[in-house]
């Protein structure tokens, strides 16, 4: 597993105003989220190979969701010790990151019990992190793909719990961040750090149209 990317170690890129995508059903919704949490993925952990299509594939191991849960601990650790948290902010006070390793087994086939187990004891740590159950997923919305939305929604929730502590986050969830500085201060957004240059327009509309 490699060393997740950090802020300074990401190219900066502008986000650049294209022809607006339509996206016509919650089906193109849901691709477009798979693949902007693909990029991100990709992005921190470059040894992998996932785009939107072998995404949940990917994923129904549970190796890499157990993975990533332990780099959250392990950078939300880093950036504490390293005084690089506002430990007086709301965010930090409230967040309950768990501090262990979450237990998992590699090398494991989809739909065995071991796979499942790695799936559930994210699905634990996502719990024990302050998730709330209604943006988490059960272990065969993954594995017998009952419900994608609930995997994505939930990966979106982890990453933005991340970005808090100044992981790399994906496109989508630095938007929502963008979005909601430039409400409260009237400041224009920063340049976004990301993997690829979407449209705004694109993930505007996913913001509103995909999650509410």
């Amino acid at each position: 597993m490699g060393e997740p990317e950090n802020g300074e170690n990401v190219g900066l890129l502008v986000l650049e105003a294209k022809s607006l995508r339509p996206f016509r059903t919650k089906d193109e919704y849901l691709y477009a989220m798979k693949e902007d949490l693909a990029e991100w993925f990709t992005c921190l952990y470059k040894e992998i190979s996932l785009d939107a299509d072998n995404f949940l594939e990917v994923l129904e191991t549970g190796v890499l969701l157990c993975q990533h849960a332990n780099e959250v601990r392990k950078f939300g650790a880093e950036q504490k010790s390293q005084g690089k948290l506002d430990l007086q902010s709301n965010f930090v006070r409230d967040i309950q990151i768990p501090q262990y390793d979450v237990p998992f087994r590699k090398d494991i086939k989809p739909g065995t019990f071991l796979a499942r187990d790695n799936i559930s004891n994210f699905i634990t740590w996502t719990s024990k992190m302050g998730i709330p159950e209604v943006l988490r997923f059960e272990t065969d919305d993954l594995v017998l793909r009952k419900n994608e939305r609930s995997v994505v929604l939930c990966l979106l929730e982890v990453a933005r719990v991340g970005a808090k502590f100044g992981m790399l986050a994906p496109t989508i969830v630095q938007m929502e961040e963008e979005i909601d500085n430039e409400i409260q201060t009237g400041e224009p957004p920063p340049q976004i750090k990301t993997c690829d240059v979407k449209s705004l327009d694109q993930m505007v509309s996913l913001i509103f149209c995909f999650l509410y």
